[in-house]
């Protein structure tokens, strides 16, 4: 059993969002972000003309493209999703993404060294019981915005050849 945390590459520079704030409180967290979204959603962005939109973004909420969101859904068909259109409007381009309501466990282990406000990792340990077979979740029990996938999920994603996806292996306890 393999666990991996999942994140958007740094060197693919993700949407600055220009009306987040106006739709959305700052400090939210994913789950009530989710909440707080209606089914449909529509964000103006910026991102250079050059570069392309990528399968995850992970600020301001956790996106997915439409391929990802089909992987999600077929090692979790219970997530629900709501949907987001990114539109570029300087370079009048637009991308869809689907934002899934990820389980979230506090599965973290004490052995696990985490900063002080609990918001980085520096050495993951996740517990082997608490984990319950999910494929996809969200870490809990944590500040930070943690996404954990198992070695089935990541290894589709990466034959599906998902752009803009890094990850981390955990440890299990």
């Amino acid at each position: 059993m393999r666990y991996f945390m999942i994140y958007a590459d740094k060197r693919n520079p993700q949407p600055r969002f220009l009306d987040w704030y106006t739709q959305m409180r700052p400090g939210r967290s994913d789950r009530q972000i989710y909440e707080e979204l209606s089914r449909q959603n529509h964000f103006q962005i910026e991102l250079n003309r050059e570069l392309s939109f990528m399968d995850l973004i992970c600020h301001p909420c956790f996106m997915v493209s439409k391929e990802l969101a089909a992987l999600i859904r077929i090692y979790s068909p219970e997530i629900q999703f709501k949907y987001a259109t990114l539109f570029d409007k300087e370079n009048r381009r637009s991308a869809y993404y689907q934002i899934p309501n990820l389980p979230e466990l506090d599965c973290l282990d004490a052995k696990s060294e985490v900063s002080k406000d609990r918001s980085v990792i520096m050495k993951g340990i996740l517990k082997k019981e608490k984990i319950q077979m999910h494929s996809i979740f969200r870490l809990g029990g944590i500040k930070g915005r943690y996404l954990v996938a198992d070695l089935n999920f990541v290894e589709s994603a990466y034959r599906r050849e998902v752009m803009g996806m890094r990850i981390e292996e955990f440890m299990i306890e």
